[in-house]
């Protein structure tokens, strides 16, 4: 073979050796993308269902703070039932607007939160994950329609309840039950809200 035929072929070889080499270099940064990519795709998911299950948490402590049964005279605005005097109809439903507006502040604030990690949530997952975040929204339109009935009854001077039993059982369970209240149907529908929260995320909380 003569020199210039070699030359030739050495360079074949180098040009297909260089080749080679760039497409093992390809390969190895298209696995090295696919494997980042992934990594991300999990950590994004990962710090989208904690934070949606942080907020949950917290709009559930909210709805429990709002409707607890007790409501200590602090609550009240100030000189609400002096000593020696029965309030008016007027002054009863101000001092009740004051202790709901107080206490749905806090499931305002959390709500915001909450439906910014729901919708956070949907982006990323799609429609399931709207249809496992309605349900605890729901429970919180349950309880302000419960408050303004309750509310239009104080207004009524109580002829709204005296009317239909029933609702008036149906509207206070609504507005007013401890934590640990087992059987209470509002109770039952925001541990199962937050059950079904629990489940969806679990998943992604498990490779963060």
């Amino acid at each position: 073979m003569q020199l210039a035929q070699l030359a030739i072929v050495v360079g074949m070889v180098k040009d297909a050796i260089l080749a080679g080499a760039a497409v093992v270099t390809a390969c190895i940064a298209i696995r090295g993308l696919n494997s980042w990519l992934r990594e991300l795709s999990g950590r994004t998911k990962f710090e989208a269902a904690l934070a949606l299950m942080r907020s949950a948490y917290g709009l559930r402590d909210a709805i429990c703070n709002c409707r607890a049964p007790l409501v200590v005279a602090a609550e009240f605005p100030p000189g609400y039932k002096n000593q020696g005097s029965r309030p008016s109809t007027k002054e009863e439903m101000e001092a009740w607007n004051h202790v709901f507006k107080s206490r749905w502040g806090g499931v305002v604030a959390t709500l915001k939160e909450y439906d910014a990690r729901s919708l956070e949530a949907e982006a990323i997952w799609g429609v399931d994950a709207r249809a496992v975040t309605q349900p605890l929204s729901e429970c919180v339109s349950t309880l302000y329609a419960a408050i303004e009935s309750y509310l239009d009854d104080v207004a009524s001077e109580g002829d709204i309840f005296r009317a239909d039993r029933d609702f008036a059982k149906k509207v206070r369970s609504e507005v007013f039950a401890s934590r640990s209240s087992a059987d209470n149907e509002l109770n039952k529908r925001i541990a199962s809200a937050m059950d079904a929260l629990a489940d969806f995320a679990r998943p992604h909380l498990r490779h963060g």
